[in-house]
């Protein structure tokens, strides 16, 4: 098997799920799971498992990678921050690198120019 081959079939799947075609997805899972190369078993048994779920990605519009991005972030933060003196502090960063958590100062600040311009 050649690696043009390969490639070609990769681009070809690639821009299918860029593209969120859902139907041509669907088309070419079933070309693929019956007539391709036996030499892509492993895939075509992954794709087999996980048709639903690849088809859903393409459909709709919604994916938890911003959730796992600030999962990770999390996790580093905890990696890096291992000296904190305290489970709140800990918390309390993970607010502010949420955007959750506003200062005191800052709520202060913003009720005096919300009066300012009464």
């Amino acid at each position: 098997m050649s690696l043009q081959l390969v490639m070609r079939e990769y681009r070809r799947l690639e821009k299918l799920l860029r593209l969120k075609a859902s139907e041509e997805l669907e088309k070419y899972m079933i070309w693929i799971l019956e007539d391709y190369l036996k030499v892509y078993l492993k895939a075509i048994n992954t794709m087999k498992k996980h048709k639903e779920y690849m088809l859903n990605a393409v459909k709709y519009k919604y994916s938890n990678g911003p959730l796992e991005g600030f999962n990770n972030k999390i996790k580093l933060l905890k990696k890096v921050s291992y000296g904190y003196s305290s489970f709140s502090n800990f918390r309390l960063r993970i607010l502010i690198m949420s955007r959750l958590f506003v200062s005191e100062y800052k709520n202060n600040i913003k009720l005096k120019e919300n009066k300012k311009k009464i």
